[in-house]
């Protein structure tokens, strides 16, 4: 695949030498007025391409907010800034010389725009974003290790029940939580999430599940291990609840916190990529027989001051288990 350095010289090689060739075809003799009718011309051009885009974006939202029954949140992200920026000083441009943007051959080029888009992802190869391959990874990883049964281990449901009988601690469901923090970044414990506030919900970090020992990869024995954190509601709840947590995303963190080391991410967009992750991991949870029914993943935001994480999981057990305040231990 072309990296962008080097696609941006290509680029900028194909400019040089079109205007050459323009300069050529006038035998080196262009007046001002001459250059100011095609520098009109390759401004109208412009403004009818980005306007074509801006239409597909457009269009994007719409079919996402239909897909997802909600309305899309409008937010002018940083890589779209300069087009916008290119969009109202060309459209102007354009205008001056009776180009508009309304007339019938702009919208024919709206159609040749649609069908050239589509032939590129037609013969394009299919791709994968970060954020989808992030999620693959962490589920083949680690989920996959962490949760079905294999070899000695007979798989994170009946560790869960195991350790809930040895520790008499109730768990109100044997399922693996997945902490997804907005800003990517996971402290070394959960417990760094709670609030000053000591009359709201808190976790606390307990003992973790017994290890997992797994030859992957060429490596024999490699460890894998679960925490496990307790809920108290208040703080002289006298039956706190228990959880088995996982966090996916903070090398990610770590990566975008060293740019200038991993520069092919020097220009990821965060955003795009949690939201991408959020949406294929469930994907693949649903799609897995191993992991169906015994893994969830909780979106955490923790930008947010009025956030709780404690609020957060506790809101995740009451939707699976309702009752979860009348189990017991041995349940």
């Amino acid at each position: 695949m072309m990296k962008g350095m080097e696609l941006e010289r290509i680029l900028g090689g194909q400019i040089l030498c079109l205007g050459c060739f323009i300069l050529g075809y006038h035998s080196g003799n262009m007046d001002s007025h001459l250059a100011q009718k095609y520098l009109q011309i390759i401004a109208s051009i412009i403004a009818k391409l980005l306007a074509s885009q801006g239409f597909e974006l457009a269009c994007i939202a719409i079919c996402s907010a239909v897909k997802h029954k909600k309305l899309p949140v409008f937010k002018l992200k940083d890589k779209y800034k300069l087009s916008l920026y290119v969009l109202l000083l060309t459209t102007p441009l354009a205008m001056s010389c009776g180009h508009s943007l309304l007339r019938e051959e702009f919208l024919m080029l709206w159609v040749a725009y649609a069908l050239v888009r589509y032939l590129q992802l037609k013969c394009q190869p299919a791709t994968i974003t970060y954020g989808e391959a992030l999620a693959c990874s962490f589920a083949e990883g680690y989920l996959f290790q962490v949760i079905p049964p294999g070899g000695d281990y007979e798989g994170l449901v009946e560790a869960i029940r195991a350790a809930a009988m040895s520790r008499r601690a109730v768990f109100p469901v044997r399922r693996l939580f997945v902490v997804f923090p907005r800003s990517l970044h996971c402290p070394r414990s959960l417990e760094t999430f709670n609030k000053n506030d000591e009359r709201l919900p808190r976790l606390e970090q307990c003992t973790s599940l017994p290890d997992i020992s797994r030859d992957v990869a060429g490596v024999c024995n490699r460890v894998y291990r679960n925490t496990v954190y307790k809920i108290r509601r208040y703080p002289t709840d006298p039956r706190p609840v228990h959880v088995v947590c996982a966090t996916p995303i903070n090398t990610l963190w770590m990566v975008l916190q060293k740019r200038a080391v991993y520069t092919p991410m020097a220009k990821a967009d965060e955003e795009e990529i949690a939201a991408s992750f959020c949406a294929t991991l469930p994907s693949i949870v649903r799609n897995s027989p191993e992991l169906r029914d015994k893994c969830h993943l909780v979106y955490y935001d923790d930008a947010n001051p009025n956030a709780n994480l404690a609020e957060t999981l506790l809101a995740k057990i009451r939707e699976i288990e309702p009752n979860y305040e009348n189990l017991s231990w041995d349940q």
